[in-house]
């Protein structure tokens, strides 16, 4: 059962040795190679997005082509939370990392430790606002705080 969610940087993650009890999320940009993780992890799960928040911009707001940038998708979400659901019997800690471990990583482990039960830094303030919405709906809880 899930006990600690961690979300930090690709650099890190790349740097550290699994647990056998720790599976991955690992979140890239969309125009990014896969991240080059080391073996070991329980369950691993990958997507690629870029660090937007839709909700509060458009991609005119970017002054670049729509394909610049991807958003989380909400199949994308939903895919992380069946994730989460297969690894819960099998894993004590989740690991997300995105880029630089502050956004997107973020709000993917709040949502998830809200849907668990979990606690999140009280006062950490950057976890992507759209990002979090997306990840709540796929995990079936509310998105306030």
């Amino acid at each position: 059962m899930l006990r600690r969610i961690l979300f930090l940087s690709q650099a890190r993650t790349q740097a550290m040795r699994p647990s056998r009890k720790a599976a991955l999320i690992s979140i890239t940009d969309a125009d990014a190679l896969p991240a080059r993780l080391p073996e070991g992890w329980v369950a691993l799960h990958r997507e690629a997005c870029d660090d937007i928040d839709l909700e509060d911009h458009t991609l005119d707001d970017f002054s670049l082509d729509d394909d610049e940038y991807v958003p989380l998708s909400t199949a994308q979400a939903t895919a992380i939370a069946a994730f989460v659901d297969t690894i819960d019997q099998r894993c004590t800690c989740l690991v997300v990392h995105c880029r630089f471990g502050q956004s997107r990583s973020a709000a993917i482990a709040k949502a998830v430790c809200k849907a668990r039960g979990l606690s999140f830094p009280r006062n950490y303030e950057l976890p992507n606002p759209f990002v979090y919405r997306v990840m709540c709906r796929a995990l079936g809880v509310g998105d306030e705080g």
